[in-house]
C-alpha cells in the first residue's frame, strides 16, 4: 500500500512537471510566434491578429538604406569583436587551466566580471575613456567594448571544455619534439573546439543585438539602435520583419556550425 501510494504520488509529480515544462516553453516561444505573425501583416500598422498576409515589410526592410547600413555596421562590429574575444578568451582560459600562479583567482574574477557588470556601466566608462586614448565614438570603441563583453563567454566555454582534457597528451607531444604552437593546434585545439565555437557564437550574437553599450560609444547607427529609432517613429511591422530575418539567420548559422561541433575528435 505504501509503495503504491508513493508510485501514485511520483506519477502525479511527474505529470505536473511535464505540464509546467510545456507551459514554460509556450511562454518562451509565444513572443517569437507573435512577432513572426506580425511580420507578415498586410496592414500599415503592427497588429495582432494580422489584417492579411503579405511579404511587403520584408521587401521594405531589404530596401531601406538606413536599416541595411545599420546591419552592415553591426556585422562589422560583431565579426571583429568576436575575433578578438575568441582569441583573448581562449588564451585566457588555457592560461588559467594550465598554470598556477599568485592571484589566479583574482585574474579569473576580473575576466568573468563583464558577465555580472551591467553593460551600461561599461558603456559609460568607455564613453569617458575614449577621448583619453585619442579616439572618437564609432566602430573602434564599439568593437573593443563588445569584445570585452564576449571574452568571459568564450573563456567560460573553453574552461569547461578543458576540464575533461588529458594534459598528458600535450606533454607527450612536447616530449616528441613538437613545438608548443603545433601542439596546441594539433592536440589541444581539436579537444576544445566545441567550447571555442560555442563561445564565439555567443559572443557574436551578444554583439549583434547589443543596445546598452552601443548607445554610449556609437553614433546610434548600428542595427539595434536604428530599429529602436524606427520603432519610436513608425508603427509598421518593419521591426518584426527584421526580427524574423535575424532569427532565421541565427538558425542557419547554428545549422552551419553543427557539423563542426558534433564532429568526432580525432
Amino acid at each position: 500500500m505504501v509503495v503504491d501510494a508513493m508510485n501514485e504520488a511520483s506519477q502525479k509529480v511527474s505529470a505536473s512537471l511535464v505540464v509546467y515544462g510545456v507551459l514554460v516553453v509556450i511562454f518562451l516561444l509565444m513572443p517569437i510566434v507573435i512577432a513572426a505573425v506580425v511580420a507578415f501583416n498586410a496592414g500599415e500598422r503592427a497588429a495582432f491578429p494580422p489584417e492579411g498576409f503579405s511579404l511587403r515589410w520584408f521587401y521594405s526592410v531589404l530596401g531601406s538604406d538606413l536599416l541595411m547600413d545599420g546591419l552592415y555596421k553591426s556585422l562589422i562590429i560583431a565579426v571583429a569583436s568576436t575575433a578578438i574575444a575568441t582569441v583573448c578568451g581562449t588564451c585566457a582560459a588555457v592560461a588559467l587551466n594550465h598554470y598556477r600562479f599568485g592571484g589566479r583567482a583574482v585574474v579569473q574574477t576580473v575576466i568573468m566580471m563583464p558577465i555580472a557588470l551591467p553593460a551600461i556601466v561599461l558603456g559609460l566608462g568607455l564613453l569617458f575613456a575614449t577621448p583619453l586614448y585619442g579616439m572618437s565614438i564609432g566602430l573602434l570603441p564599439a568593437t573593443l567594448g563588445h569584445a570585452v563583453l564576449g571574452i568571459p563567454y568564450v573563456a567560460a566555454m573553453v574552461l569547461a571544455a578543458l576540464g575533461s582534457f588529458d594534459r598528458s597528451l600535450e606533454r607527450a607531444s612536447l616530449n616528441l619534439g613538437v613545438g608548443p604552437i603545433r601542439t596546441f593546434l594539433n592536440v589541444t585545439m581539436p579537444h576544445i573546439k566545441t567550447g571555442v565555437v560555442a563561445g564565439a557564437v555567443a559572443s557574436f550574437l551578444l554583439s549583434l543585438d547589443n543596445i546598452s553599450l552601443s548607445l554610449f560609444v556609437t553614433r546610434n547607427d548600428t542595427m539595434p539602435l536604428r530599429l529602436m529609432q524606427h520603432m519610436l517613429s513608425y508603427t509598421d511591422p518593419s521591426v518584426a520583419a527584421m526580427s524574423v530575418m535575424l532569427l532565421l539567420a541565427s538558425f542557419v548559422l547554428l545549422l552551419m556550425l553543427l557539423p563542426i561541433v558534433s564532429q568526432r575528435r580525432r
